[in-house]
């Protein structure tokens, strides 16, 4: 009975956090990855990381990242029993959502889900800032620190949010500044106003975002250098690839990879936190259930409902 035990032990800690904090994650040009802890075998095995970029000259990198890229990240997690996902909301966001004002909170929201991951990139462009008044009130209670960045595009605000306000977030992220020089270059089919400046106030604005990425970096709250002046998507590729190949090395080392038992239970919990996220109310039940389980020699109990209904989340909210 021991494997039915590791397969359905509950662990409340892995529930709570969706992923894992651990320590430093840095460069070759400064540290070298050395101070970050393994993960072993029991603690949560996944990564969920959120690209923040401008889209409209940023389409080439993301094609990049996501066709090439990270299918040999997500094989090698696999190899070591670790679960990858990308969050790239160029295909999450409807016209509708856009329409209503839903980008920025779903752009927040989805960050919260993929820490402590992220990438960032940044070329040319400062992106799309969303007008004052379209900010629901709703979200400006929820998210108080907007009312002091109202004129900030949402790709700066994806950054101050994701990383720049955020101890945690300190040793998952990685920036990648494209060189500027790469609008001499651009392919036959490209149209150039798509990777320059939208004006002299948004170049400047892009400016300072950047100084204050290196600066974070410089002031030690920050343990990853930005990579400053990849020539192209392909370069970016080739970092990209390394970097998170030395970071699945560190965490999720070959010879921590938890065995088949320990793997089905990694994905018990893991379904289990997926079922959760939208949970709400249904406390009748659970008060039920919690009595039933407490009652000595209870019969067995069955749960029914049609599909879809919230079984599922029902059992790994009461466990």
């Amino acid at each position: 009975m021991n494997w039915l035990k590791k397969i359905f032990t509950h662990k409340q800690d892995s529930v709570r956090s969706e992923a894992s904090e651990t320590d430093s994650f840095t460069e070759k040009s400064g540290k070298d990855f050395q101070a970050i802890t393994p993960n072993k075998g029991g603690e949560d095995r996944q990564i969920r990381v959120f690209i923040s970029s401008t889209f409209r000259d940023m389409q080439a990198e993301r094609d990049v990242l996501v066709k090439k890229v990270f299918p040999q990240l997500r094989k090698l997690c696999e190899e070591r029993a670790v679960a990858w996902t990308e969050v790239d909301l160029r295909w999450g966001i409807t016209e509708k959502e856009s329409s209503e004002g839903q980008v920025l909170p779903l752009c927040l929201a989805e960050i919260e889900r993929c820490r402590p991951y992220f990438i960032g990139l940044l070329g040319e462009r400062y992106g799309w800032v969303q007008e004052p008044d379209t900010i629901s009130k709703d979200l400006l209670e929820s998210q108080p620190w907007l009312t002091e960045y109202l004129q900030k595009s949402v790709t700066e605000l994806e950054i101050i949010h994701g990383v720049l306000q955020s101890p945690k977030m300190r040793d998952r992220s990685l920036f990648y500044f494209r060189d500027p020089g790469y609008l001499k270059k651009l392919p036959a089919d490209a149209d150039p106003n798509d990777f320059q400046s939208e004006s002299g106030e948004a170049s400047q604005k892009l400016t300072e975002l950047k100084n204050n990425i290196r600066a974070e970096y410089t002031a030690g709250k920050l343990d990853y250098p930005p990579r400053e002046n990849y020539p192209d998507p392909n370069a970016l590729g080739d970092l990209v690839l390394a970097d998170f190949t030395s970071l699945i090395e560190k965490l999720y080392p070959e010879s921590e990879t938890p065995d088949p038992i320990d793997q089905e239970a990694t994905r018990h919990d893991a379904y289990g936190q997926s079922r959760r996220l939208g949970f709400v109310g249904r406390e009748e039940l659970l008060d039920n259930m919690d009595k039933h389980a407490a009652t000595p020699g209870a019969k067995p109990l069955v749960l029914t409902g049609e599909s879809g209904c919230g079984k599922s989340a029902l059992l790994a909210e009461w466990a």
